[in-house]
């Protein structure tokens, strides 16, 4: 009797966790999609801050999107990285 109790709660904790785990993922990814675009956010008011256009913005090839854009990205996910490696992960 007490094994198949014991089952039964087995399979409801590994549900839970289960939901837990989605649950966190998806605020993960949210997370990260909106610091991402609140450091392109950034970027950009910054640049129009130093001088450029708009149009020089979404120029390509440009320095803006061939050069600051992904140097920003490549630190910004070193960040990240950095973080998890932090938090044990």
């Amino acid at each position: 009797m007490q094994r198949t109790v014991d089952a039964g709660l087995n399979e409801h904790l590994n549900k839970e966790n289960a939901k837990v785990d989605a649950e966190t993922r998806n605020n993960m990814i949210k997370h990260y999609d909106y610091g991402q675009k609140q450091m392109y956010g950034m970027l950009r008011q910054m640049a129009t801050e130093r001088g450029l256009s708009k149009a020089e913005l979404d120029a390509s090839p440009g320095e803006y999107e061939d050069h600051l854009q992904p140097k920003a990205k490549e630190w910004y996910l070193n960040g990240m990285t950095e973080a998890d490696k932090l938090m044990g992960q």
